[in-house]
């Protein structure tokens, strides 16, 4: 596949609300997506990748850098728990029972609705199978949070997705 072109105007910055992340809040490892937004209320968001990075120098004085694979992780904070937030139900439901293996059975769907060949997509996308989305705390002072962490799997599909009524389709690179 072509590296996706950024399909902006020259010059033009990209707006952040057009990089977006849902999380399947439907069965773990099903083959149907309930896709769901995040960031509501979130001010600034960054996926971060934290590569391990090593530099040495030889004996003839020349660098050599060694990048380890990303491990790609996002924090959403504040997330305030808000009435139909499923993937806040299913957190809760996780932490009350203690059962948190099941904060590592996450499919997350990265858009990038700046990269594909129109502004109207579709647009570059990848899935992330068996992500880890863990909740920091609980509680607050007006109203009640649940901010969270997103650890990126690296077990990814490419792909593309369009978006209508604001419900994404993801298309694998290879179903295409």
């Amino acid at each position: 596949m072509a590296a996706a072109n950024i399909n902006l105007p020259a010059g033009q910055k990209a707006d952040r609300k057009l990089e977006m992340i849902f999380v399947n809040t439907g069965t773990a490892g099903g083959t149907e997506y309930e896709w769901e937004l995040q960031g509501r209320g979130v001010e600034d968001a960054s996926i971060e990748y934290n590569h391990d990075v090593e530099q040495t120098t030889d004996i003839l004085g020349m660098n050599d850098t060694d990048v380890s694979s990303s491990k790609p992780s996002m924090e959403l904070d504040p997330n305030t728990i808000r009435g139909g937030q499923k993937l806040n139900e299913k957190l809760l439901d996780i932490e009350r029972r203690q059962a948190t293996s099941e904060f590592g059975t996450f499919d997350v769907l990265l858009v990038h609705c700046y990269l594909g060949t129109a502004t109207t997509g579709p647009f570059a996308a990848e899935v992330h199978h068996g992500c880890t989305v863990v909740p920091t705390s609980l509680g607050g002072s007006n109203y009640v949070g649940l901010p969270m962490n997103i650890y990126l799997s690296n077990d990814c599909e490419l792909g593309t997705v369009t978006i209508a009524r604001g419900v994404p389709t993801f298309t694998a690179d290879d179903a295409e």
